[in-house]
């Protein structure tokens, strides 16, 4: 797969940040990966390593959204159309407050996320696009919606007296993507507002 070829049908692609692609360094991406515990697929390290946290310019000014088609239906709360927004993948982090920094992205989901799911980049709402780094859907891309997150086990311990079910946590988590290219082939131009 060429990503320059897919990404200039979306209009092309650029950092988050400045007029400079700002890639993650190879011992940058070996850190996350020693954090994680695991390696991260090669078509995701590839894009870590060209571009860095990028977003996608859209069709034109009038038109910068892009969208991305899910397998699994998104609630209506999300999409009305069965697409969902795609804003801007993260990367590496200029500062600890960074929020397009992947590994703060990280840092900052945990406890909130199955520990086998990452955030690598966001709908410029309240959802996030993540990466399954663990288990048996390794490599699968999933829509992470904060409307829905499940309550913490402290309060759902005080709500309903029990400890929270461990299927809880993926109550708010929706298939994309069988895979980080797959994904990137169901980004598509977005509809005009």
């Amino acid at each position: 797969m060429d990503m320059h070829e897919l990404f200039s049908r979306l209009g092309g692609i650029r950092p988050v940040r400045g007029r400079v692609f700002d890639p993650m360094p190879e011992l940058e991406i070996l850190s996350i990966e020693n954090y994680l515990g695991c390696n991260l697929p090669e078509a995701y390290r590839t894009f870590l390593a060209l571009f860095g946290a990028t977003t996608l310019v859209g069709t034109s000014p009038d038109n910068p959204f892009v969208e991305f088609f899910s397998l699994t239906p998104l609630p209506v709360h999300i999409s009305t159309n069965g697409n969902g927004l795609f804003d801007a993948f993260y990367g590496r982090p200029v500062d600890e407050q960074d929020a397009y920094g992947l590994s703060v992205r990280m840092r900052f989901y945990v406890g909130r996320m199955p520990n086998s799911i990452i955030p690598i980049g966001d709908d410029g709402g309240a959802g996030q696009i993540c990466l399954a780094i663990k288990g048996r859907e390794v490599g699968r891309i999933f829509y992470w919606d904060q409307k829905n997150e499940p309550l913490s086990e402290e309060d759902y311990l005080e709500d309903f007296g029990e400890p929270r079910p461990a299927s809880a946590i993926f109550q708010n988590i929706y298939l994309v993507a069988m895979s980080f290219e797959d994904f990137l082939q169901h980004l598509e131009p977005g509809k005009p507002v």
